[in-house]
């Protein structure tokens, strides 16, 4: 090989000045914190080229002055091989000088055997193909092609937007955007703002690497070169880049992602930003660090990484990527990438299921045929009048992941997930059939990739009959309301409410504080110093003049009082008409959501300087016997109206709770505020001298179940007995001896459907207006559950439930296997025994339905339909069927009713005392 060298003599060795034409420059670069560059020299008579490694501090500004196709010396240069790569370069001395090229100043001789390398072929620049005829190109081959070679070319164009200047990501001319994150950006790319022109060099180009992305991207790698031609003369601000704790580039390095995966991950990371950077704040979102817990951007990503990048994926060699003969980089090769998974705000995730249920929704394959044609006009509009569908992840493309902050709502009194865009509310179980009442993971952000999303849909509608289904223009108005339900199992945490108040200290003397589980996360409280997790509806450092007596010589603010008790029944959550105390009664007092629990108290009230120093169980540590003296005066029914109404999800029988006044010192408060603003009859029927009417601003904390104690007999003996209350069975229920008005039972559901009670009753009175204001039903249906013991049971049991309670009650759906508690039973004057949902009856949710299971009485398609047979096998096996259809003539009426019914309104009319006909 022949180069322009001129050999000088040196004490150690012997220096070469090697002089070409600037065939190809890098960009600045930074290793183990030293900055160094490459330049590329072609020789003037042939077309090979060799690299030369700049890296004295002194000469890195030559990469400023420095211009393509000129010709230059290197003088004092010596020749080096590179340990990581083995390829040879010439390198610069604390001597070596840069001169423009004078050919009369040099002199050509052989180069010897040291170079041993074959010649670096440079990317031409006149092979370097035009952007705009780029952005024509169609495909060529029409069939699929899995990896594709990306393009390189050069480019020159002016930053229009900064995408994202941590990722590396900005936009030039509009239309093309550029990814400098395979790059180092150094002196914080200060330059690169909008406004500014810039040249690239040997530039990749990869058309639509990102299905959600821009069409057009252009990517640097290391062989590329990144010029800034002109500085912005915009009044931009300065967006400095990071590379020290860059998430984004750390997950680059770590997974040497390719760039449609990279650019779906920085996707994902800007998704949480924006959805979650309100609750956590964005240093807490993206925090990376070695020595660190991982931040929640990390918890997110690095699961997905490790199932889609695959574990054989090579390490980045920088050294051949920019001196290898033959040219390879991250950005060589790629395949389109279709996003494995997305995680969209839950105001756009709600909206896509509600379009999903509005475009399937067919009146005609709610009712089987046969069903359908013996229902008159009004039965067959109450049937249709509720459908549901149900989502999971697999039903959208691509997966839908679930995320949300969990939140406990005063207007709905349910869980919710919540983001910056909206609310979901959620029902949440656990597979063990324990109820959930986590009261620490209020505030936590879930992740749940198992779900059931489910759209709820009331249609009101007109059809003359069955025939006419298929006609949509007789649906006059359709409703929906969403809700997901999952396991607690399948949720993972990726954030604790922040800060957290740790662990508690044992108090001493006791090895377990009377419990066996010690790994339950502990809750904190509403308060500047305390920091409970927020919740909906209160506000922090609410003042507690109203509810508390404060200590005006008290130094601390956080100081609280706190009283541990044992819940033993809960009714439920319905619009009464309790007035809180303090208020005037006015003749028109809007009805409010509310629910009462009895309850135990199991110890006095505690003073405690910081909510932190609440111990687990110190009140269960001592001995019960003044307890049982003073039995009666222990018992208290607890109400809960208003906002504080919140606790109705996370409120159980039989479990432990802490409640917490803040910002208060007087150990009275319970018994200052024990004033019955209820009817005495109610506390009798209650067995509670008094009444506590819980404020909006304290709060619940739950501390362990009565199982879970290690000394179950700390408890009184008559609490537990009280306790111990019976749960039928379904077929106890149907027994002629069964004796009992108040019924509990555990069933699951098979069917559920709208219906209008036989006798009907028009709602004259004011009293359940507040309650049907929000309900999505007329107020005049009714919901029938048909409930069985286990699959396959012949005992089916009818529960009712009207308009006013179905605003609270989420997750009644077929296939749901459902506790309840408190219903009233009934038996029919044809000797059909029933149950109605009455206001001290309670609802619980042992297990969800099974996705994919049909239901033997499901309302959907020809499976609801009950199976012919004969009136002998009727006869014969009259318990072996739950229901039948048989075909039979009609020989005598025992009894018969008439109704007329309005062909407009569909109401019936009915005859008052004075023999007029009303509807």
């Amino acid at each position: 090989m022949q180069l322009l060298i001129t050999r000088v003599p040196c004490r150690k060795r012997t220096k070469l000045n090697v002089a070409g034409e600037l065939a190809r420059l890098s960009s600045l670069l930074c290793i183990h914190h030293k900055t160094f560059f490459f330049l590329f020299l072609k020789c003037f008579t042939s077309a090979a080229c060799v690299p030369v490694l700049v890296q004295k501090p002194a000469q890195l500004a030559w990469h400023h002055v420095l211009k393509l196709g000129h010709g230059y010396v290197l003088t004092a240069l010596s020749m080096s091989g590179l340990k990581m790569s083995g390829h040879k370069v010439f390198v610069t001395s604390f001597s070596s000088c840069l001169r423009p090229y004078h050919a009369e100043q040099v002199k050509e001789q052989p180069l010897d055997g040291g170079w041993q390398e074959g010649p670096i072929q440079p990317v031409c620049p006149q092979a370097s193909v035009h952007l705009s005829s780029l952005l024509e190109l169609r495909y060529e081959d029409k069939r699929p092609v899995l990896t594709k070679e990306s393009k390189i070319l050069s480019y020159v164009g002016t930053i229009t937007q900064v995408l994202n200047a941590q990722a590396g990501l900005y936009e030039l001319d509009n239309k093309v955007c550029l990814c400098l994150a395979y790059q180092q950006a150094l002196y914080f790319a200060r330059g690169l703002r909008p406004g500014a022109r810039v040249e690239l060099r040997d530039i990749h180009l990869l058309q639509k690497p990102l299905s959600s992305f821009h069409s057009i991207v252009l990517g640097a790698c290391l062989h590329s070169t990144v010029l800034l031609k002109d500085f912005s003369r915009l009044s931009t601000f300065h967006q400095p880049v990071a590379s020290s704790g860059n998430l984004y580039l750390e997950l680059l390095f770590r997974y040497n992602l390719s760039l449609p995966l990279y650019l779906w991950v920085v996707s994902l990371i800007e998704m949480l930003e924006q959805r979650f950077s309100s609750f956590f704040g964005r240093r807490q979102l993206l925090l990376f660090s070695k020595h660190q817990s991982p931040g929640i951007a990390e918890k997110f990503l690095v699961p997905l990484l490790d199932a889609v990048v695959p574990s054989e994926n090579q390490a980045r060699n920088i050294y051949s990527e920019i001196l290898g003969e033959i040219h390879e980089c991250p950005l060589h090769q790629y395949q389109p990438l279709e996003p494995p998974c997305q995680a969209p705000a839950l105001s756009l995730l709600c909206s896509m299921a509600e379009q999903k249920s509005l475009e399937t929704f067919c009146p005609s394959q709610l009712l089987s045929p046969l069903d359908a044609q013996h229902m008159n006009t009004q039965e067959l509009n109450c049937r249709l009048a509720w459908s549901y569908n149900t989502f999971s992840a697999e039903s959208f493309q691509p997966r839908m992941v679930l995320l949300g902050v969990l939140r406990v709502s005063s207007k709905s009194s349910s869980l919710q997930l919540q983001d910056h865009s909206s609310v979901l509310p959620c029902v949440i179980c656990r597979r063990d059939g324990s109820p959930f009442a986590d009261t620490a993971l209020i505030g936590s952000l879930l992740q749940v990739e198992t779900y059931q999303l489910v759209v709820e849909m009331f249609v009101q509608s007109d059809f003359p009959s069955w025939e006419q289904l298929l006609n949509l223009e007789h649906v006059r108005e359709k409703k929906t309301s969403l809700y997901v339900q999952f396991y607690f199992e399948d949720a993972q945490i990726l954030s604790h409410p922040k800060p957290l108040t740790g662990e508690r200290p044992a108090s001493r003397g006791s090895p377990c504080l009377g419990r066996k589980n010690h790994g339950n996360p502990k809750v904190e409280l509403d308060s500047p110093d305390a920091k409970v997790p927020k919740l909906e509806g209160t506000e922090a450092g609410t003042s507690s003049k109203e509810y508390c007596a404060r200590d005006p010589g008290s130094t601390s603010r956080a100081s609280c009082v706190s009283r541990l008790f044992l819940v033993t029944q809960k009714e439920g959550l319905m619009p009464r008409n309790y007035m809180p105390s303090g208020e005037g009664h006015e003749e028109k007092q809007e009805l409010q959501p509310s629910f009462q629990a009895t309850a135990m108290w199991m110890g006095k009230p505690r003073l405690w300087a910081n909510p932190r120093e609440i111990r687990s169980l110190p009140e269960l540590e001592q001995t019960t016997d003044h307890m049982e003296g003073s039995e009666t005066q222990q018992r208290v029914l607890l109400l809960f109206m208003g906002k504080s109404s919140r606790w109705f999800p996370v409120l159980h029988p039989n479990g432990l709770y802490q409640i917490v006044v803040p910002h208060c010192t007087d150990l009275g408060v319970f018994k200052q505020l024990c004033l019955p603003p209820v009817p005495e009859r109610v506390l009798d029927q209650s067995c509670c001298p008094s009444c506590l009417p819980v404020p909006d601003t304290w709060h619940l904390q739950h501390e362990t179940w009565i199982s879970c104690l290690a000394y179950p007999q700390l408890v009184p003996e008559s609490v537990l007995l009280s306790m111990g209350q019976r749960v039928s069975s379904i077929p106890d229920l149907f027994n002629p001896r069964f004796t009992g008005s108040l019924v509990s039972f555990c069933g699951e559901i098979v069917e559920r459907a709208s219906c209008i009670p036989i006798k009907y009753e028009r709602q004259s009175a004011s009293s359940n207006t507040q309650g049907h204001k929000e309900s999505l039903l007329p107020s005049d249906y009714n919901v029938k559950l048909s409930v069985i013991a286990a699959p396959g049971s012949s005992f089916v049991l009818n529960v009712y439930i009207t308009t006013t309670f179905l605003k609270h009650l989420r997750g009644l759906l077929p296939g749901a296997k459902i506790l309840f508690q408190n219903l009233e039973r009934k038996i029919s004057r044809f000797h059909n025994v029933y149950c109605i949902y009455v206001a001290s009856s309670c609802i619980r949710i042992i297990a969800l339905p099974v996705p994919g299971v049909l239901l033997p009485l499901s309302p959907k398609g020809p499976a609801s339909s009950p199976q012919l047979v004969l009136l002998s096998s009727l006869l014969l096996q009259p318990c072996s069927l739950s229901h039948a259809q048989v075909f039979c003539h009609l020989s005598h009426v025992l009894a018969l009713s008439l109704h007329w019914i309005c062909s407009l309104c569909c109401s019936i009319f009915r005859e008052d005392p004075g023999g007029r006909w009303n509807r």
